[in-house]
């Protein structure tokens, strides 16, 4: 609360003590007994813990009673009693744990300021009929309805000090309550005086129907708590249903579907709207899932046992689209106090992506321990008879041997290269791995062709090589490495009596090296995923080909690197793969890089030195 609002409540404290000491002072009265004093501040307490809440033009508001016991007072007792006996009375009523001092104060003060106010105008009045002992009752009601109007004043001005609303409009749009409320307070003590002047026996019959308004309101407020807690609770609960990631159905004990999430309807394409209210055997229906048995009847609520509350099973669920998930299904059952199955929750998990990670890891494994064991059975087989035939090798044998040994580690080496820079393009930023300069690619091709035929002897590339290619911005050793797996990639797909076909021209701003084979192709459901690591498109129990699925990975990474691309271009089913290398050029035109001034396709001559075909990928 800020300092201008306890200035303000520190005024009407001050106004309050001065216009009690005026009604003392002014109003004649005779003296008052302490058991009216105790009854009247005991009465005030109780009635202004009694209060009346209700709605009003779309705001909650709310009132006391403890108008009641003062305008019977100032009808009864003397001027002077009732209205000290208001501020006790008021902050006895609001004595509770973690009441707000300067907000007792303020009830307080503002409730003794309308009772002298009250008082003064009941006393100035003349007595016009009917009366209540030698007092008049209409003289009472505008007495009240100036309190009323004192206490409505006094809130507007709190609320223009603690929001900064307009005093006058805040009265004017409390006005209709305080008159509704004062008017009706007013009449309740006017009665309850005229019963206590006439026949004080009735006065419980007055108090009884204000005792059940009270607990009526307290009811009332209990229930719209719990209500809106309720609400509340549903809500949170729909917002998590709807936002998991899981399946989400509920079924009552007959098999109807009470609750299908969003997720659900993602997985199976049928929507809330089509399910909610439906038997589950008619939304689950055979062409929707598969599993170890059809969903029929009341599908697993038939085998529901308390001793097994849950029931866990793989299913396939396939959507319209013709996309098939594996799903795990976890079903939840409940039971009453007697046992008896009230229902089931399913909660469905999509685990297309946790087989597919097995099913990677599985391959991963077999091809590492296929690629690891073909070089090192050649290398044992060598070193064994170096160990043992030494002496009985001639010096070429010898040589022979030890140059087997030395191709299967290289390699073992760069089988080990590829998998570290796997690992390393995880954990460290790709570009701190290239160093981009000026390169050859031409040259660097003609390399790449050279190094594959010495792993493919026999077979046939055609390289094609423009006219005054420019340099390429790149580095060079990678560059190199991107052409040795996209070329090893295109012999081991292509038959040994098929050419592979190599173009190195400029295309526009980029130096362009496209890779031609007519191999079985790649399917165009597959040519993005053969750039993904460890991807293989052959079965890796029943694979031709060596590798492990890193190399177009590795290639279209490191290409990317240098601010270039290794993209699949589109072809006919069957009719071979063609992958294109751009990388950005310099610009200078390359001096070193080969071409043709005719332009015409120059065969490259099959080498046959080493005839061990085992390639690295």
């Amino acid at each position: 609360m800020n300092a201008r609002t306890q200035r303000y409540v520190t005024t009407l404290t001050v106004a309050a003590a001065v216009s009690l000491g005026a009604v003392v002072w002014v109003l004649p009265g005779r003296r008052p007994s302490a058991i009216e004093a105790l009854l009247l501040v005991g009465g005030i307490a109780l009635a202004e813990r009694t209060e009346v809440a209700f709605d009003w033009d779309r705001t909650s508001g709310g009132f006391t009673l403890a108008d009641v016991p003062i305008v019977a007072g100032l009808l009864l007792l003397p001027a002077p009693l009732v209205v000290a006996a208001v501020a006790p009375g008021v902050a006895l009523a609001h004595l509770r744990p973690g009441a707000v001092t300067i907000k007792v104060v303020y009830n307080a003060a503002i409730a003794t300021l309308g009772a002298a106010l009250a008082a003064f105008t009941l006393h100035v009045l003349p007595s016009i009929p009917p009366l209540v002992g030698e007092r008049s009752v209409p003289a009472a009601v505008v007495g009240m309805l100036a309190y009323g109007v004192a206490a409505g004043l006094g809130f507007a001005g709190l609320l223009a000090r603690l929001q900064g609303r307009d005093t006058a409009r805040s009265l004017r749009a409390q006005l209709p309550m305080l008159a509704a409320s004062t008017l009706g307070s007013t009449a309740v003590g006017v009665v309850l005086a005229g019963l206590w002047a006439l026949q004080p026996s009735l006065v419980p019959f007055v108090l009884a129907p204000a005792a059940a308004v009270h607990l009526a309101q307290r009811a009332s407020i209990r229930a719209a708590t719990s209500l809106a807690s309720q609400r509340t609770e549903h809500a949170r609960l729909v917002r998590v249903v709807d936002g998991a990631s899981d399946g989400i159905i509920l079924l009552d004990a007959e098999g109807l579907v009470q609750v299908w999430n969003p997720a659900m309807s993602r997985m199976t394409g049928r929507p809330s709207s089509r399910a909610v209210g439906r038997p589950v055997s008619r939304v689950l229906t055979d062409d929707v899932r598969e599993g170890p048995a059809p969903v029929t009847g009341r599908w697993t609520l038939a085998e529901a046992r308390p001793s097994a509350p849950v029931i866990e099973q793989e299913a396939r669920l396939t959507d319209p689209d013709g996309v098939r998930r594996d799903v795990r299904e976890s079903h939840g059952f409940t039971f009453d106090d007697r046992g008896r199955c009230t229902g089931v929750v399913v909660v469905v998990r999509d685990v297309s992506r946790q087989r597919e990670l097995e099913r990677l890891r599985s391959d991963f494994v077999a091809r590492v321990s296929h690629e690891l064991r073909t070089p090192l059975t050649p290398i044992r087989g060598f070193a064994s008879v170096l160990l043992r035939r030494w002496e009985l090798l001639d010096a070429s044998q010898r040589d022979e041997a030890l140059t087997r040994i030395v191709e299967r580690t290289d390699h073992l080496h760069g089988l080990v290269e590829d998998l570290l820079l796997v690992t390393r393009l995880d954990q460290d930023d790709v570009e701190e791995l290239v160093h981009a300069g000026p390169a050859d690619l031409a040259a660097l091709t003609r390399v790449a062709v050279d190094g594959l035929l010495v792993d493919h002897p026999g077979r046939t590339v055609t390289i094609a090589i423009a006219d005054h290619v420019p340099l390429a911005h790149a580095d060079a050793d990678r560059a190199r490495q991107i052409l040795d797996a996209v070329l090893d990639n295109a012999a081991r797909y292509t038959d040994p009596d098929t050419p592979i076909e190599v173009e190195v021209d400029g295309a526009g701003d980029d130096v362009r090296v496209r890779i031609v084979d007519h191999g079985p192709g790649i399917p165009p459901a597959e040519r993005e995923a053969v750039f993904e690591r460890f991807h293989r498109l052959e079965d890796p129990l029943t694979m031709r080909t060596s590798g492990v699925g890193v190399g177009l990975f590795l290639g279209r990474r490191l290409a990317e690197a240098m601010h270039g691309s290794l993209e699949l271009e589109a072809t006919p089913p069957g009719d071979g793969a063609a992958f294109v290398l751009r990388l950005p050029a310099t610009l200078t035109p390359g001096d070193g890089t080969a071409s043709r001034s005719d332009g015409d396709t120059a065969p490259t001559s099959p080498q046959t030195a080493i005839t061990d075909t085992t390639s690295r990928t």
